[in-house]
């Protein structure tokens, strides 16, 4: 048995697919021709954003106007003025598109790790994500593909980036384990969002878990067991079936007014961060604002919000 972050409620049981990423390694190299290697650097740019596009379009598709947002923020990066002069710069001084692109956005992913507020530092990780993408480009390698998993798939990946989640199959892919995350990480964020049981930061998951392991995924109690017995099995299946039960009891009280057993009425409040999120609330009957999160309008924008 492993343990993790219980990132997404929820058991799933079923098969072990380890996703492999890709190798993303370079050589640094001397470039003469810098108006090509820049030309080079825009293609790949333009090839990344035009596939995060389709990934927000195909997240749209499935309902999921809200978590599309979070790779917009992808766009953002990648059209960063100050990270494009920054990859400019480097490669007009004859540096290999591929070092330039790596040094910018490791430069802007070191300072939002270090940030004290652990939702700032969960940006890092989408800064990552278009590191990746763009060395992915670069260099004409394939990133990993959720979209094709057979049914009854138990995800198992080092890093679960946004992008990932853009393209999962949810009726395929009945749980997700990651070596990396936490409940605040957007990759536990669209877990959520599309209600897939998740243990996230399992330490040596890729290493520990081979594809085709029959596996149980405990997103509420954040446990991973591999190959489990006849009775562990059994005991899991009883524990879903229950969990099924009880959500589906829950609908009973949509729409009803939030009252305690003896009578007590109680505010039923929401954290939000943007509009959609004030949204999600009004559709799951908050009726009010705990926490608004107001420097995610500033972090999301193109130029400064008004004050209305």
């Amino acid at each position: 048995m492993y343990s993790g972050v219980n990132a997404s409620d929820g058991i799933g049981i079923g098969v072990a697919s380890v996703a492999i990423e890709p190798d993303l390694t370079y050589k640094p190299k001397k470039i003469d021709d810098t108006e090509a290697e820049t030309a080079r650097y825009e293609a790949a740019r333009k090839s990344f954003m035009e596939m995060t596009d389709r990934q927000i379009a195909n997240m749209k598709a499935k309902g999921l106007e809200k978590e599309a947002g979070i790779l917009n923020a992808h766009n953002e990066f990648a059209e960063d003025d100050g990270i494009i002069d920054s990859v400019t710069m480097a490669i007009a001084e004859g540096m290999c598109a591929e070092q330039a692109v790596d040094n910018a956005y490791t430069m802007y992913f070191d300072m939002f790790s270090q940030m004290e507020d652990e939702l700032f530092r969960e940006r890092a990780a989408d800064i990552a994500d278009v590191r990746t993408g763009l060395l992915a480009a670069l260099l004409g390698k394939e990133l990993v593909d959720l979209s094709t998993l057979p049914e009854n798939s138990i995800v198992v990946v080092g890093e679960l980036t946004p992008s990932m989640t853009a393209d999962i199959d949810k009726e395929h892919v009945v749980a997700i384990v990651t070596e990396t995350g936490g409940r605040t990480s957007h990759a536990a964020i669209i877990c959520r969002a599309m209600e897939i049981p998740a243990v996230l930061s399992v330490e040596g998951a890729t290493k520990n878990i081979k594809s085709g392991d029959l596996v149980v995924v405990d997103g509420s109690k954040g446990k991973v067991i591999v190959k489990p017995t006849d009775e562990e099995l059994e005991t899991y299946r009883e524990a879903a079936r229950k969990f099924a039960e009880d959500k589906a009891a829950l609908e009973a009280f949509r729409g009803k007014p939030t009252v305690t057993a003896d009578g007590k009425e109680v505010l039923l409040v929401a954290n939000i961060g943007n509009p959609s999120d004030a949204n999600a609330a009004i559709e799951h009957d908050c009726e009010g604002v705990g926490l608004f999160r107001s420097e995610f309008l500033f972090m999301d924008s193109q130029q400064l919000p008004s004050e209305e």
